[in-house]
C-alpha cells in the first residue's frame, strides 16, 4: 500500500487502515480519527483543522464512501476511510452500545452513531478522536464508552461552528424551510439568553431562554438544564457551577437541538 503523509490517501480496507494505524503508533506518531458521515461543510472542516494541529498528528477522516471527498483533498489530510457496513460488521451489527442518553433520544437506531464510532475505534486504535460540540449527546455517550470501555484514546471537543446568526452549520439545519428560517434564529437565540442570566441561577436561565422561544411561536420539545456530562445539575449547588444549557424543538418538520455550556452565578463577559 503506497502512502505519503498529506495527500489524502484513500482506504478502503479495515484491515489497511489499521495496519497504517499501527506502524504510525509505533513510530511515536500521535493517529487522530475523524469521523464523519454526511456531505462536508464548514463545520466538519473545523474538525479536520482541530485534529491537524495535534502536533506531528498523522489525520485520518472516516467517512462513507459516496461523499465528496474533495474539501478533505484540499485540506491535506493524511488518509481517507472510506468503508461500508459491510467493511465494519462483516457478520453484520450484532452489538449495540446503548446508554441512558440514547434510549432518551429514542427511536430504534438511536445507539448507531455512537457503536459505528466506538467500531472505528476498534479497527483504527486511534491516540485522539475529534468530535464537534454540536451532537452534544453524541459527544457525551462516546467519552462515556470511551471510559467504561477503557479505551486508550483521547477526546477532543469542538466548539459549534455558527453561521452570522448564530445557527449551527449543519445538513440538518438547511432542510428548515425558508417560511421557518426565523422560527430556527429563535432556537439558537434562546441559548445566549439564558447565558446572559447565569448571574441570577438555573431559573433565570430556563425563564430568559423560554421566553425567546415563546416571543418567536416556538414550542420547545425540550428545553433543559443539565451537569456537562448531561447528567442532573448538582443539587447541592444548583445555583453555582457549569452546566449545558440544551434546547430541542421541531422547526418546519425538523427536529433540531442546539446547547451550549453555561456558568451559574457568573456574570456574562
Amino acid at each position: 500500500m503506497a502512502f505519503e503523509r498529506r495527500q489524502a490517501t484513500r482506504i478502503t480496507s479495515a484491515r489497511h487502515i489499521a495496519m497504517l494505524a499501527s506502524v504510525m503508533k509505533k513510530q511515536g506518531t500521535p493517529v487522530v480519527l475523524v469521523p464523519l458521515t454526511t456531505s462536508i461543510h464548514a463545520g466538519h472542516r473545523a474538525l479536520v483543522r482541530a485534529a491537524q494541529r495535534i502536533p506531528g498528528a498523522l489525520v485520518i477522516v472516516a467517512i462513507h464512501p459516496d461523499v465528496d471527498c474533495t474539501p478533505l483533498i484540499d485540506a491535506r489530510v493524511d488518509a481517507i476511510f472510506t468503508y461500508t457496513d459491510a467493511e465494519l460488521w462483516p457478520s453484520g451489527p450484532r452489538t449495540l452500545v446503548n446508554s441512558p442518553l440514547s434510549q432518551a433520544a429514542g427511536g430504534a437506531g438511536a445507539g448507531v452513531p455512537v457503536t459505528r464510532i466506538m467500531a472505528l475505534l476498534g479497527i483504527i486504535g486511534p491516540t485522539d478522536l475529534v468530535l464537534g460540540e454540536k451532537n452534544i449527546r453524541q459527544l457525551v455517550q462516546v467519552q462515556q464508552a470511551i471510559t467504561d470501555l477503557h479505551y486508550p484514546v483521547v477526546v477532543h471537543e469542538v466548539p459549534t461552528v455558527r453561521t452570522s446568526e448564530g445557527l449551527p452549520v449543519s445538513n440538518r439545519y438547511a432542510d428548515i424551510p425558508p417560511a421557518d428560517h426565523d422560527k430556527a434564529v429563535a432556537v439558537s437565540a434562546s441559548l445566549i439568553a439564558g447565558t446572559y442570566a447565569a448571574q441570577d441561577g438555573a431559573a433565570a436561565i430556563l425563564v430568559a431562554a423560554h421566553e425567546v422561544l415563546a416571543v418567536a411561536g416556538v414550542e420547545p420539545d425540550e428545553l433543559a438544564l443539565y451537569s456537562l456530562m448531561l447528567g442532573p445539575a448538582p443539587e447541592s449547588a444548583p445555583e453555582a457551577g457549569d452546566a449545558r444549557l440544551v434546547v430541542s424543538a421541531t422547526v418546519g418538520g425538523v427536529c433540531i437541538t442546539d446547547s451550549v455550556r453555561v456558568v451559574l452565578g457568573a456574570k456574562p463577559h
